[in-house]
């Protein structure tokens, strides 16, 4: 059930999406584009920021948006006029960027935009927060709604589009344990809650499909909740930051602390995915993003000593096939 507070919606654990209940169908393949693979939120050559579309059957399942989703996203082939879900992560600039732009962009009968409602799953606001709440999930389209009000008034006058508050359904999670957050006829999502301190909630989220199953890490330190998550998954897309980089350019022991404390180096990768019997690991979220920093083999030769199974460095529109 989804419970409505201050007009957003709050998913709690054993909700499902708006299409549960219906068994998955046999549909075409399943692929899983890596739009975006870089660690942010400062662009970097070479890569740009963390998105990945899950396609089942032509279907599109958005993980995350951040700078440079849209084009990516165009660049693939995909149509936005098969976007099913969006998930997110966790409310860094980085994964959110163009996350209202998907739709401000991108709505509409036009250029085979989105004309039906997409839901929106990721974390709301911290209730730890000292100060005025930020806002989650939810309160981002709704600022944003707000922010481009007058564009988005002009465009619902002059042009034959739905209205566009009533296509983003923001739900925020409220992970406790694993939660399914979504379920429709072709995919069961479920989420998790991963350590990335100091933020309160970021998620990392499992996809079944009659395909496969492909699990998504999130931002987070090495965490058996990703484990869990990953457990048997044909496909771990896990983030990797290498900390002898950031020590090796300078950065102070607090900051290489701080960084130790919320991501996963390559090696605790492989450790992670070999624990979970994970069938293949792509690497993503690099940082540092910069091929000429850290080449596909500086990252392999850190993973495979501890995972013997097949290892991809992404990048950006690898299409990698489950």
């Amino acid at each position: 059930m989804l419970r409505r507070r201050a007009g957003r919606r709050v998913l709690r654990r054993g909700d499902q999406g708006p299409h549960a209940g219906r068994g998955f169908a046999v549909t075409d393949a399943l692929r899983v584009v890596l739009l975006g693979t870089a660690a942010g939120p400062y662009p970097a050559p070479g890569r740009q920021g963390c998105a990945n579309a899950v396609v089942v059957g032509g279907r599109v399942y958005l993980v995350d948006a951040g700078y440079g989703t849209l084009g990516k996203y165009v660049a693939a082939g995909l149509s936005l006029r098969d976007l099913a879900a969006v998930f997110v992560t966790h409310l860094h600039s980085d994964h959110v960027a163009e996350l209202f732009t998907l739709f401000l962009l991108g709505w509409g009968p036009a250029n085979q935009g989105v004309i039906e409602p997409v839901p929106v799953y990721g974390p709301g606001p911290d209730p730890t927060d000292p100060g005025p709440p930020a806002a989650g999930t939810a309160g981002l389209i709704a600022g944003n709604l707000a922010a481009f009000g007058q564009d988005v008034a002009v465009r619902q006058r002059t042009s034959d589009r739905p209205r566009l508050a009533g296509l983003i359904r923001a739900t925020d999670v409220l992970a406790a344990g694993e939660t399914v957050v979504h379920e429709d006829d072709r995919v069961r999502v479920t989420a998790r809650a991963v350590p990335h301190p100091p933020l309160h909630l970021a998620l990392g989220y499992r996809f079944e499909t009659e395909h496969g199953v492909v699990a998504f890490s999130g931002d987070t330190a090495r965490s058996d909740a990703v484990g869990e998550l990953a457990a048997g998954a044909d496909l771990l897309v896990h983030e990797a930051m290498e900390p002898d980089f950031y020590r090796s350019i300078g950065y102070s022991p607090k900051l290489l602390d701080f960084l130790a404390a919320s991501h996963t180096s390559p090696a605790d990768v492989g450790r992670v995915a070999a624990a979970a019997g994970a069938r293949r690991v792509a690497l993503s979220h690099l940082g540092p993003a910069d091929p000429a920093r850290l080449d596909d083999e500086g990252w392999l030769k850190r993973v495979r000593p501890h995972y013997s199974g097949p290892v991809v460095v992404g990048h950006d529109l690898l299409d990698l096939t489950v």
